[in-house]
């Protein structure tokens, strides 16, 4: 009997997605799969997640047996994704974009010229005029002043460290300051979803140069221009910039010669010799420019091998970064390091992980980012036959609100009647920075949120940042307004309706499926 094809499964898995009937079947085949996947009990039951963090012959649960679990989680994997956000370099001193203390607090309007803070690092305005940016860009390269530059935190170390330890296999990063490989990780280990500082490029040869070549005219706050030799022959005639044939060179003729703040006329070096002249662009994606397609291949090929997911410091709110969670295999254990509780921000949501009910990451390790990756590396890489390192501070949030249950029963308990017999210095705290009432909107399993020195609780938003997707058109290139033709494979390839009726048949060999969304 012929077996079926690849490209039969995957129509049928689109149709799938397409009938409320058949998702009813597909959601009873992911829960028979999540039965097979999941880790035995001792007593052979097959109920639970599939990274259990207890014994759960225990009724008790302590903060420190469960983030020795955790580290157990990732010690011997060897295929680890990180994606990071701005919360791995606050402690750098680089600010975040839209915090009361943020980059966009700090803008005077009027001197840069701009009428809204979004207008800095906009596609269209910045090839009108560069101005306003390079006018600014010294805080972005030096944001602590004084000629300064930021330098890596631990949790940017614990990025080296992994890689040192063969446990990286890639660092998707949100952030523009390229503090992750100035930590030690290798370029070809870190993607950089929204670009970096440290290069720019050629608006009009596309020539890549590093960021040094720049640095003075971002001291300064003027524009930079490429120096690039136009590589034409001279004419005969005299004061002709015109090659021996009368025509000029193709460089000349760039599209981007019609935006003419992109490019300085006449421009020469002390030899006579016509430079490009273009405008240097920092190597960061501005609101308006499609994602680096890099991203989408790196993700595509790590799918396979990636083994963890660590996720340190973002709120999971910009896509399509939001969606790498969805996007990659569910059976791998997934851990949250962040000030507070976040979710993806996607459309795709995870509401048939076959491995787990009602939570996102197998662990929440809320709090300061720094202190908690400490934390982390020192029972990662802590000897298998030596006791599990004492934590400086920290509490499960279960317990929080055991502790504060007992208080309200009018119960007489002590410091001294702790689960280790001795006095927790975290109980003075306790009333300051683990309210109970705080903690009362989370729904995730509340034995898988530890807390740590500077976790935050959900504020009045507790579903999270809301979520809007601008895409751009994989074909045409133009931002797409209303519908969006995605492709049910490809991590980020959208076409618009326009381009969708051709290129569906002509991507991958047609042998990709397309769903709607609007």
């Amino acid at each position: 009997m012929p077996s079926t094809s690849p490209r039969k499964k995957r129509e049928r898995e689109n149709r799938k997605v397409c009938s409320p009937a058949d998702n009813n079947l597909k959601k009873k085949k992911k829960k028979a799969k999540k039965q097979q996947a999941v880790k035995h009990s001792e007593n052979g039951a097959p109920d639970g997640p599939i990274f259990p963090l207890y014994d759960d012959m225990e009724e008790s649960k302590s903060f420190h047996e469960g983030f020795a679990a955790v580290a157990r989680l990732l010690r011997n994997r060897r295929n680890i994704a990180v994606l990071t956000g701005a919360g791995i370099s606050t402690t750098c001193g680089i600010p975040d974009f839209r915090s009361r203390g943020g980059l966009y607090a700090s803008l005077n309007l009027e001197e840069l010229g701009i009428s809204t803070p979004e207008e800095l690092f906009d596609w269209d305005l910045f090839q009108d005029n560069p101005k306003p940016f390079f006018k600014f860009a010294r805080n972005l390269y030096f944001p602590l002043g004084d000629m300064e530059r930021a330098r890596p935190s631990d949790s940017h170390k614990l990025l080296s460290l992994l890689e040192n330890k063969k446990k990286l296999l890639r660092v998707y990063s949100q952030n523009i300051d390229g503090l992750e490989q100035e930590a030690g990780v290798s370029p070809k280990k870190v993607v950089y979803a929204h670009g970096s500082l440290r290069w720019a490029t050629c608006l009009r040869c596309k020539r890549k140069v590093p960021a040094q070549e720049i640095e003075a005219d971002i001291i300064a706050g003027t524009v930079a221009y490429c120096n690039e030799v136009v590589t034409e022959k001279k004419s005969n005639n005299k004061g002709s910039d015109s090659s021996s044939s009368g025509s000029k060179s193709p460089l000349l003729q760039s599209p981007r010669e019609t935006r003419r703040s992109n490019v300085r006329k006449c421009l020469r070096n002390s030899n006579g010799d016509i430079l490009c002249g273009g405008v240097l662009k920092p190597g960061v994606t501005f609101f308006g420019q499609s994602l680096n397609d890099s991203v989408g291949r790196y993700l595509e090929a790590d799918r396979e091998r990636v083994d963890a997911l660590i996720v340190i410091g973002t709120s999971l709110s910009v896509a399509p970064i939001s969606k790498v969670i969805g996007y990659l295999p569910h059976n791998i254990p997934r851990i949250l390091i962040n000030r507070t509780i976040v979710h993806p921000a996607s459309k795709d949501s995870d509401e048939e992980d076959p491995h787990r009910d009602g939570y996102v990451f197998d662990a929440y390790l809320l709090g300061n980012c720094d202190d908690v990756t400490r934390e982390l590396a020192k029972h990662i890489f802590a000897s298998s036959d030596e006791e599990p390192p004492e934590l400086e501070a920290g509490r499960l949030l279960a317990n929080v609100r055991q502790d504060t249950n007992r208080s309200d029963e009018g119960t007489s308990e002590t410091k001294e009647d702790s689960e280790d017999g001795s006095v927790d210095e975290n109980d003075d705290d306790d009333e300051n920075l683990y309210k109970e009432s705080d903690w009362a909107s989370v729904a995730v399993p509340r034995d898988r949120v530890f807390l740590f020195p500077g976790a935050q609780p959900p504020g009045d938003n507790s579903s999270g940042p809301k979520f809007q997707e601008l895409a751009h058109c994989d074909g045409c290139g133009e931002r797409i307004k209303g519908t969006i033709q995605k492709c049910a494979q490809c991590f980020d390839y959208d076409l618009c309706e326009s381009c969708y009726p051709t290129l569906s048949k002509t991507h991958c060999e047609g042998k990709h499926t397309f769903f709607s969304d609007e």
